[in-house]
């Protein structure tokens, strides 16, 4: 009786081991990415694919395109061969787009697990210009602020005064009236001037004789001073020199 519980037992016990191992997910790896081209960037001839392709359970990685937008899955176009070599950071592949028509187109890379399921990176849109010249990125333009200019200068009037130029006034010579004398009625007496000459003679006569007696007053005065002077002195003299 024991044998057959263990047999059930054991069968129980694988059946759910068998469960788990069914229901648990598969291994999830690092999502492939492209990292050049850059998004829209405009290429032509052979184009470089850059980025990484890595996975725990990695068989293979491949390299598609197809014009953007996808209209369906089925659009995308295999490039060149499938590469059993992961990439952790490096070129993935060349694309040659040198015979494709210009446009916008779409790349990605595909990861291949070795269960047969696989992982596509992001769609990564470049702009194919094989015909038309590639344009250069247009330098961003910076506007200058506008400095306040200092006002213009007005030019200061200069006023400048004329000499007053004064005309010669003209010389008046008076003119000489001739006098009338009026002839004398008869039997009128007219008086005689008395000449103004012999009035200013005897005013000098009379300051000039005074000026002489003041002088001549003066030296007596100093005269009769200095006589009664020498006699006071003669008279000291005197008394000093009697016995």
């Amino acid at each position: 009786m024991k044998r057959p519980i263990l047999v059930v037992i054991t069968l129980l016990t694988l059946l759910n081991i068998t469960a788990v191992v069914l229901a648990a997910p598969a291994a999830q790896g690092p999502k492939p990415v492209i990292t050049q081209p850059e998004p829209d960037a405009a290429v032509r001839g052979v184009v470089q694919i850059v980025g990484s392709a890595t996975h725990p359970q990695f068989q293979r990685y491949e390299l598609y395109y197809a014009p953007f937008p996808v209209p369906s899955d089925n659009a995308w176009i295999f490039i060149g061969d499938a590469h059993f070599q992961q990439q952790p950071a490096g070129l993935l592949g060349t694309w040659a787009a040198g015979g494709l028509p210009d446009g916008a187109y779409a790349l990605k890379v595909r990861v291949v697990r070795a269960d047969g399921n696989y992982q596509d990176s992001d769609p990564r849109r470049v702009l194919v210009a094989n015909r038309r010249p590639i344009e250069s990125p247009t330098p961003a333009v910076t506007r200058e602020q506008p400095t306040d200019a200092p006002p213009p200068q007005l030019p200061t009037a200069t006023v400048v005064v004329a000499p007053t130029v004064q005309a010669p006034r003209a010389a008046i010579t008076p003119t000489q009236t001739a006098k009338t004398t009026p002839t004398p009625m008869l039997g009128e007496v007219r008086p005689t001037a008395t000449p103004a000459s012999s009035s200013l003679l005897d005013v000098d006569r009379l300051t000039e004789t005074a000026k002489t007696t003041a002088t001549y007053t003066v030296g007596l005065f100093v005269a009769v001073g200095a006589f009664f002077a020498v006699k006071a002195v003669l008279a000291w003299l005197w008394h000093k020199i009697r016995p």
